[in-house]
């Protein structure tokens, strides 16, 4: 498996875990969420639910960002003094 291909499975397991909590906390729902992730709802869904999904890595890359979550699809730390 290349590096590339590597990262994507990363980042889709962290997004699996973490894409929807992320989303809870922005307030968005889903349709309105994957709009403006430039995704359509099933994609989204698919993201969410951890099953096999056909993102580039660019594009779930894009989605970890958008989300708030760091660059490996984790939870940012909250800031000192809000914890």
């Amino acid at each position: 498996m290349n590096e590339r291909e590597e990262r994507r499975r990363d980042l889709l397991r962290n997004l699996a875990l973490h894409a929807g909590p992320a989303r809870g906390r922005m307030g968005l729902s889903l349709m309105d969420a994957a709009r403006l992730a430039g995704l359509t709802s099933e994609g989204l869904v698919t993201v969410e639910r951890g099953a096999g999904c056909a993102l580039s890595l660019a594009a779930v890359e894009h989605l970890t960002l958008f989300l708030g979550l760091t660059e490996s699809g984790l939870p940012r730390p909250r800031p000192a003094g809000m914890q």
